[in-house]
């Protein structure tokens, strides 16, 4: 049988699919991809992904990249369904407009604000301004999740699923002192709170601890 192997760098949105590899119950392995260091430039990475982003998946001979088609494979496959509602279920749908949201969107927004230079070149002006829209931006896409989640429950409802590990990393990263004040996100932090609770998570961020002493704002 195949055994999963994700390439990821610690608190990055990798955190999502490390999260679900551990909760999907399947042994798999991780290699750490230093983003410090440049490893995500090295040839032997750049080989396994070309566009040198985190993370990657390797299952057998199969390759797979972006954080949205990740988790839908952990949902699906590695976890036999345990984290992805079958086809045919609305919840499978919302489960992908979920994910296509935090991909395109927020995750976007939080890059601009990290990364202006990535949209903006090297003008600081620019990236000054870059970093203040895309304040504004996640500002507006923070209101658009707390809208979203339900009053109680995960992020589909009853059961937990990859949703909630990716809505878990978005939220430590609008946590981040870059990001400045933001709309006040009740729900958002609740479920926050409640995926910080599961024991599979913690020992996820233990063990990324040990690469990058990031905290758990929660």
């Amino acid at each position: 049988m195949n055994k999963p192997v994700l390439f990821y760098f610690p608190r990055a949105c990798s955190l999502a699919a490390h999260i679900a590899l551990e909760e999907s119950d399947t042994e798999y392995e991780k290699i750490i991809v230093d983003l410090r260091k440049g490893e995500n430039t090295n040839q032997d990475y750049l080989r396994l992904n070309p566009t040198g982003a985190i993370p990657a998946l390797v299952y057998g001979d199969f390759v797979l990249t972006e954080t949205h088609a990740i988790l839908t494979f952990i949902g699906d496959v590695i976890s036999q369904g345990k984290l992805l509602p079958e086809a045919g279920n609305i919840k499978r749908y919302q489960a992908h407009e979920w994910m296509n949201f935090l991909s395109s969107s927020v995750h976007t927004y939080i890059r601009s604000i990290f990364r202006s230079s990535v949209y903006a070149g090297e003008d600081p002006h620019i990236n000054h301004e870059v970093a203040k829209q895309g304040k504004r931006n996640l500002s507006k896409a923070i209101l658009t999740v707390e809208k979203r989640l339900p009053q109680t429950g995960w992020a589909l409802g009853d059961e937990f699923s990859v949703v909630d590990c990716y809505l878990f990393i978005m939220y430590l990263w609008t946590t981040d002192e870059r990001v400045g004040n933001m709309p006040e996100r009740p729900k958002w932090s609740r479920l926050a709170r409640r995926i910080w609770e599961r024991e599979g998570v913690k020992r996820v961020v233990e063990f990324e601890q040990q690469f990058r002493n990031y905290e758990i704002p929660l």
